[in-house]
This record gives C-alpha cells, sequence and structure tokens, in this order.
C-alpha cells in the first residue's frame, strides 16, 4: 500500500471514530429525557385507563343498586320489560366486566 492510501485510510477511520464518539454523546444526552417522556406518557395512559373503568364501576353500581329498587317496588322508571333489558343485572354484569377489561390493559 502506498503512504498516500495509508494517510487517506487513517483520515476516513479517524472520521468515523469522530462521528460515533458524536453520536454517544448525543444519545447520552437525550435518552433520560426519552424515557422521562415515555414513562410520563405510558402513566397518563394508564390514569385514563383507570378512571374510565372506575366510571364503568360507578355506573353498574348505580344499574344494580336501581334494578334492586325496581324490583322492590319503590322506584318505577320503565315498564318490566325494559327495566329487566337495560338497567338489570346483564348490564350490570356486562359494564361490570367490561370495566375489568379496560382497568386490566
Amino acid at each position: 500500500m502506498t503512504s498516500k492510501r495509508q494517510r487517506q485510510l487513517q483520515r476516513e477511520r479517524r472520521a468515523i471514530a469522530h462521528r460515533r464518539a458524536d453520536y454517544t454523546a448525543t444519545n447520552r444526552a437525550i435518552e433520560p429525557q426519552n424515557m422521562r417522556a415515555g414513562l410520563q406518557g405510558g402513566f397518563a395512559r394508564k390514569r385514563r385507563r383507570h378512571i374510565s373503568a372506575a366510571i364503568m364501576w360507578s355506573v353498574a353500581a348505580c344499574l344494580a343498586i336501581a334494578h334492586l329498587f325496581e324490583h322492590t317496588g319503590t322506584l318505577r322508571i320503565m315498564s318490566l320489560g325494559l327495566e329487566d333489558i337495560l338497567i338489570g343485572w346483564p348490564m350490570a354484569g356486562v359494564l361490570t366486566i367490561t370495566g375489568a377489561v379496560v382497568y386490566g390493559t
């Protein structure tokens, strides 16, 4: 190999090493910020899911209580057929299960 070619290879190797060092330093500076942003985003999504699940469970509890009052005769909201379908135990159960699925995902 000629000395001219050797010097060119050395310059290219130094340039590559310099680019790697810059890249590594930049990533070290940015990595904690990206990690923090990712954790905050995950926490916000988790909090929204938990709030929506709690709302579903609250509605399910209200439906179950209204259904109980409908059967005791103290509260009359709608006819018996619609009451069993719309504000009955099955709807409260579906909301409870859906809330559990949303909470767990």
